[in-house]
């Protein structure tokens, strides 16, 4: 499979990322912070044994949903067009925070609800159309 991945960099993303790499799959991976994609991109490459370059990368903030159709159109490019869309990504915190912190408890929603959203639909139209 070709598979476009938002939050690869930590936690449940990067364990999937690294099955999927190992299992073969071609791999882009999206998210706010190039530096730590890159850096998740080649650790997948050298565990998977694949040559430095072969897993693309690309900034995407599900906080910001106007740069979702260019995240996807170089993962598009890389892949020559994806199969599917992974997402792991989001904020995350314990209850006494959000009741601490409105403006963040904002932020998560944005984040994990209307950005994600926004974000799939703009995949779906892409996948439907294929």
């Amino acid at each position: 499979m070709k598979v476009v991945i938002v939050g690869a960099t930590r936690g449940i993303g990067r364990a999937l990322a690294r099955q999927m790499a190992a299992g073969g799959h071609e791999l882009f991976l999206l998210g706010r912070d190039l530096t730590d994609l890159e850096r998740s991109a080649r650790d997948l490459e050298v565990r998977a044994g694949r040559p430095v370059g072969s897993i693309g990368i690309a900034g995407c903030d599900l906080g910001a949903d106007i740069g979702f159709p260019a995240a996807l159109d170089a993962a598009d490019q890389k892949l020559g067009k994806f199969d599917t869309v992974v997402i792991t990504g989001g904020l995350f915190a314990t209850q006494d925070r959000l009741e601490a912190d409105p403006a963040f408890t904002g932020d998560l929603l944005t984040v994990n609800f209307t950005g994600t959203v926004l974000f799939c639909e703009e995949a779906r139209k892409r996948l439907l159309a294929r």
